[in-house]
């Protein structure tokens, strides 16, 4: 090949149209969430779309679900969400900021730091928290909890921005799980 054709390639190739539109192109970071102990939780979250982190725990469902009330208040999360039908249990409308049960949202959420501190300790937040439960067997439970955020800066007027789980949220609730099943 010559010089020329070569140079013709390279060109049409970075001309080429991708199917990403203008200013899509994601820059948010992976995040991913466990640990490698049996049982631990693993999830993903990159701020796009809420992950359910999920754990095993063995115990029953029916000696979780009567721990789960108790969990999520001292997380400071009011129930909202309540089917005993297919063990559901949290809050899908939680509207905060600043603090959830007395824990800086930062610890929780991620929605970026665009001024050197964290957006989720001064924006307004709606948060969604729910966990479910289902058996594995009768001696064994699966936990899902799943963490969705939005927010939004309370200064101005903005449009709501997505949040990444930490994955705090979801540890807590498997390791108050935990704890309960060996009670």
């Amino acid at each position: 090949m010559t010089r020329l054709t070569l140079i013709t390639i390279a060109a049409a190739c970075g001309c080429a149209s991708s199917n990403t539109a203008p200013g899509s192109a994601s820059t948010e970071t992976a995040r991913v969430i466990g640990s490698t102990a049996e049982g631990g939780m693993h999830a993903i979250s990159h701020g796009s779309a809420p992950i359910a982190g999920q754990s095993s725990i063995a115990a029953p469902v029916a000696k979780l679900w009567t721990a789960i009330p108790a969990i999520f208040d001292s997380l400071g999360i009011a129930p909202g969400t309540v089917d005993p039908a297919s063990h559901m249990f949290g809050n899908r409308g939680l509207q905060i900021r600043r603090q959830l049960g007395g824990v800086r949202l930062s610890k929780y959420i991620d929605c970026g730091s665009p001024q050197a501190r964290p957006s989720a300790d001064f924006y307004d937040v709606n948060l969604s928290v729910v966990t479910q439960l289902a058996a594995v067997d009768s001696a064994n439970t699966k936990v899902t909890t799943t963490v969705d955020a939005m927010a939004r800066p309370v200064a101005f007027t903005g449009e709501y921005i997505r949040c990444a789980t930490t994955g705090e949220i979801e540890s807590r609730i498997a390791n108050l799980l935990q704890a309960a099943a060996t009670r």
